[in-house]
């Protein structure tokens, strides 16, 4: 049985996942029709891409795509290493809003019914718990914490949105011919 987490936030995770990749896809298929950015397509490192691709592409693109197409680079690694923490900071680097989830971390040395009750009504309350959103995702429980968190404050599909808008660079791009 999987867990409602899992349910819940899982597919839009695998989608922000996706749309990441085809970002990588997109932009090594078109270093690789480019004979000056052909190093590109198969190196496992892809950050220096975007510095010869300005280069390349000149005036075609400003300066707000260049520093998209970076932070979408940064955004997917986060995303796949399930550095939520990280993801949202990099969301905002892109002027992506990223209000919290409430998503709240309860410590609960007594597991009893009645304690857990106590504890999720204080924390419902907002009198128990610490938020998620103020810690790191290396604090114990991250990597769950901070699912939750992303998923409830919609940091998945955001992040999803800032691929396609990548996407839609990269298109342009392999769609313009400057040989």
């Amino acid at each position: 049985m999987q867990s409602i987490s899992m349910m819940m936030f899982l597919e839009p995770f695998k989608a922000a996942a996706a749309d990441g990749a085809v970002v990588e896809l997109k932009l090594r298929m078109l270093a690789a029709k480019i004979p000056a950015l052909q190093e590109y397509a198969h190196q496992n490192r892809l950050e220096d891409i975007e510095a010869d691709l300005a280069k390349h592409f000149g005036n075609s693109l400003s300066d707000e795509e260049k520093q998209t197409l970076r932070l979408c680079r940064q955004l997917r690694n986060k995303v796949l290493h399930t550095d939520f923490c990280a993801a949202r900071s990099k969301l905002n680097e892109l002027g992506v809003e990223t209000p919290s989830g409430n998503v709240r971390k309860l410590d609960i040395p007594v597991a009893s019914a009645a304690e857990v009750s106590k504890k999720m009504s204080a924390a419902k309350a907002g009198t128990e718990g610490t938020l998620i959103a103020d810690t790191s995702s290396t604090d114990s429980g991250g990597v769950l914490g901070w699912f939750l968190e992303a998923g409830h404050a919609g940091d998945f599909q955001k992040a999803s949105d800032a691929f396609k808008s990548a996407a839609v660079i990269v298109d342009r791009l392999a769609d313009i011919d400057i040989s």
